[in-house]
């Protein structure tokens, strides 16, 4: 069987979705079918695919298209849709039996395209964020304005063009339920990470981290996307309550809109306790938080319900304790706190982060038990197989 898979990014660029991508096309042709992939070449350093995809054979169209500042919301919408505009003329004559289709933020425009070419064609929708309504929960939209209710009303009719929707977090299926999607459309498959094994901690080393994180002090890491959606603001929040705790030291790596603010709050609050570094390749993501005694995932308010960073199962699987600072009502961090006693406080939080890290430090346990559920809900292999069954099967 021929599978499109339609990406609102290129792979010329790092991309934290990569290694999902490769697993599922891995997936797929473990099953006996091949991948066109249909993607954005946006003058990035590396290859337009990543060597295990090629070695398969997996082929791609390649559309040009200049990337807008992160700031400029506009731009970027605007530039989404000339993307898809200029994609119409390869979908009039690539052929296939089943779409796969990454998230985006003009969705709706896409399937419109979709099903007015090929309108027999099973569609998967891969729900990894929820457009606008994230941008709602972010404060750079507002609920019921003339923006969001044509935005709205665009991605519902991706919803709605969908023969199956498989999102990450049962968080996210509530959020596409109050939406009015159908829920017999919608699947939950958890985010994976690297491997299908646990990390060693003691064995998972890298010289480039050991180096940025000398010594033998309590290592409290945050590593990611550093933007409104994120709220690492906590952390420093967090950090400028222990300021009295010699041994305990934030680690935040990463880029983004708000570093530069950051920074500049950090030398206001004078933590001499905080340390900023640059985002490390994802090879080395392991190793970080092996390294890590404590490993931060904070998230906005609210916004658990539109997105869950693809860290989390890496972080799982290197077996150190997690502060998941997104809401004490968010399913997903529930059940991950009664598999693993991993610590769940609400994103805004700083006390209840600082006196998670505190009994964290003062806890003889200096590890996580999710050895189990890594094994049950986010193994790589099983996982990426439920994407190939769900892209592969037919209509209903």
């Amino acid at each position: 069987m021929r599978i499109l898979m339609w990406l609102s990014i290129g792979l010329d660029r790092r991309t934290p979705s990569e290694h999902l991508l490769t697993a599922i096309v891995e997936a797929l042709y473990e099953k006996g079918h091949t991948v066109h992939i249909l993607q954005k070449s946006s003058g990035g350093d590396k290859p337009s695919l990543p060597e295990n995809m090629a070695r398969l054979g997996v082929t791609t169209t390649c559309v040009s298209q200049n990337q807008a500042g992160k700031s400029n919301f506009v731009g970027r919408y605007m530039a989404d849709l000339q993307y898809v505009m200029k994609c119409r003329k390869y979908l009039k004559t690539l052929e296939f039996d089943r779409i796969f289709m990454q998230s985006s933020n003009v969705a709706g425009v896409q399937t419109a395209t979709l099903r007015q070419l090929h309108r027999n064609v099973p569609l998967t929708f891969n729900v990894q964020d929820i457009f606008p309504e994230n941008a709602v929960y972010s404060h750079t939209m507002k609920k019921n304005s003339m923006p969001y209710r044509v935005l709205s009303a665009i991605q519902k009719k991706a919803y709605r063009d969908a023969d199956r929707i498989i999102t990450i977090s049962e968080d996210m299926k509530d959020q596409l339920l109050e939406l009015g999607v159908d829920e017999d459309k919608i699947s939950v498959i958890y985010n994976w990470s690297y491997q299908d094994e646990v990390y060693d901690p003691e064995k998972t080393t890298s010289e480039v981290v050991e180096r940025l994180m000398p010594g033998d002090d309590f290592k409290v890491v945050y590593a990611g996307n550093i933007g409104l959606m994120q709220n690492v603001e906590i952390v420093l929040e967090a950090a400028a309550k222990m300021k009295n705790e010699p041994r305990i030291r934030f680690y935040i790596f990463g880029d983004g809109l708000y570093r530069k603010k950051l920074e500049a709050r950090a030398q206001e609050l004078e933590l001499q306790n905080v340390e900023f570094h640059d985002m490390l390749p994802a090879e080395l993501a392991p190793a970080l938080y092996c390294k890590a005694d404590v490993n931060l995932i904070p998230l906005a308010e609210n916004i658990y319900r539109t997105a869950l960073p693809s860290k989390t199962a890496t972080c799982l699987a290197c077996q150190k304790p997690i502060i998941l600072a997104i809401g004490a009502k968010s399913k997903f961090a529930h059940a991950l706190s009664e598999e693993t006693k991993c610590k769940v406080t609400n994103s805004n939080d700083a006390e209840g982060m600082a006196r998670a890290i505190l009994s964290v430090y003062s806890s003889e346990k200096k590890d996580l038990s999710g050895k189990e559920i890594f094994s049950q809900a986010f193994q790589m292999s099983t996982n990426s197989a439920a994407y190939a069954q769900i892209i592969a099967r037919n209509r209903g």
